[in-house]
């Protein structure tokens, strides 16, 4: 597991979020109030979480810079003044998949799959952050034997 894990609070805007996981890249970041896990948000979550579909950073941070909220009106300027002031938990899914740091590799693997994830937040027994775990960790350790 990684344990400098790169988080975010739930009050973290989401174009920063974006910016993050570009800067990093990376494929998610655990969401952390007060050191404890309370959501996890991953590429698809700026995708799937809105039923209007344009969590798109680069369509944020668009709006954002022209200020195109001002020069709609009505129903529009509501929903666009939502997407770019959305925050982490706006958009973080709150019940994660998450392991224990004496977890096996064989149960990880097995946490992959069903759940068809790609990180598993690695957790104390108070639900503290202690890392992370991404797909590409057990590719690389595979990789490596």
């Amino acid at each position: 597991m990684t344990k400098e894990v790169i988080f975010v609070f739930p009050e973290t805007k989401i174009n920063e979020v974006a910016g993050i996981l570009t800067k990093h890249r990376i494929h998610g970041v655990p969401v952390v109030r007060e050191g404890k896990l309370v959501g996890i948000i991953t590429e698809t979550d700026f995708f799937t979480k809105d039923p209007l579909s344009i969590y798109l950073p680069s369509y944020v941070n668009f709006i954002k810079d022209l200020k195109l909220g001002k020069k709609v009106s009505g129903d529009q300027k509501e929903k666009f003044k939502k997407i770019v002031n959305a925050v982490a938990s706006d958009i973080m899914t709150k019940k994660c998949v998450t392991v224990s740091p004496e977890a096996k590799i064989t149960e990880l693997v097995s946490l992959f799959q069903k759940n068809k994830l790609s990180l598993l937040p690695v957790i104390n027994e108070d639900n503290s952050l202690a890392g992370i775990v991404a797909l590409a960790d057990i590719i690389n350790l595979i990789n490596n034997v």
